[in-house]
C-alpha cells in the first residue's frame, strides 16, 4: 500500500485545476473521505473549527518538502489570509477515481456547510446520537448553523452515504 501522504497529494490532485482552497477544507474532507474508506488514517481531534490533524498538517508540510504540492498564502478582500494547496502533475494517482465523486461533491459544498457536516459527523464518530449530535453542534458553531447550513450539512452528508439522522 501506498504511505498516507502520497494518498494525501492525491486528494488534492483530484480536485478541479489540482487544487484545495483552505486549509480547513482540507482538512474537513479528508476526515470525511477516511469516514468512507480513504486509506490515510489520519487521527483528528475537535479543535475550532471542527476536526483537525496534527498529522495531516505535518504531511501537507512533507508533500511541499517533495514537490507534490505547493501551499500560496493569500488574503481575502476583507484581509482575512488563506492558502491555496496545489498538487503536482507527479501527486495524480489512478486508484482515487472511486473516490472522485464524494471529492467532487465536497469541493462543491460551501466551506461552512463542509466544516459544520465534518463537525457533526465528529460528534456522531464519539457516539452522539442525532438529537446529541445536534445539539453539540448548534452550541459549537452557534450562528453557521443558521440559514439552512444544518440542513445543508446533513444533506451533504447524506449525499455522502454517511450517517445524517
Amino acid at each position: 500500500m501506498k504511505e498516507r501522504f502520497r494518498w494525501l497529494a492525491a486528494a488534492i490532485a483530484a480536485h478541479k485545476d489540482c487544487k484545495v482552497v483552505g486549509r480547513t477544507r482540507l482538512q474537513k474532507e479528508v476526515r470525511l473521505l477516511q469516514r468512507l474508506g480513504y486509506p490515510t488514517e489520519y487521527a483528528y481531534t475537535l479543535f475550532f473549527y471542527g476536526p483537525y490533524s496534527e498529522g495531516l498538517h505535518a504531511d501537507v508540510k512533507l508533500l511541499q518538502a517533495l514537490g507534490l504540492v505547493t501551499e500560496e498564502e493569500k488574503s481575502s478582500q476583507q484581509g482575512d489570509r488563506y492558502f491555496v494547496l496545489t498538487a503536482s502533475p507527479d501527486a495524480i494517482m489512478p486508484e482515487v477515481g472511486r473516490y472522485k465523486h464524494w471529492i467532487d461533491l465536497m469541493q462543491e459544498a460551501d466551506p461552512v456547510v463542509l466544516e459544520l457536516a465534518a463537525t457533526y459527523d465528529m460528534f456522531r464518530a464519539m457516539k452522539s446520537d442525532h438529537g446529541d449530535a445536534m445539539t453539540r453542534l448548534r452550541r459549537k458553531k452557534g450562528s453557521k448553523c443558521d440559514s439552512g447550513n444544518d440542513t445543508k450539512a446533513l444533506a451533504l452528508l447524506h449525499d455522502l452515504g454517511l450517517p445524517s439522522s
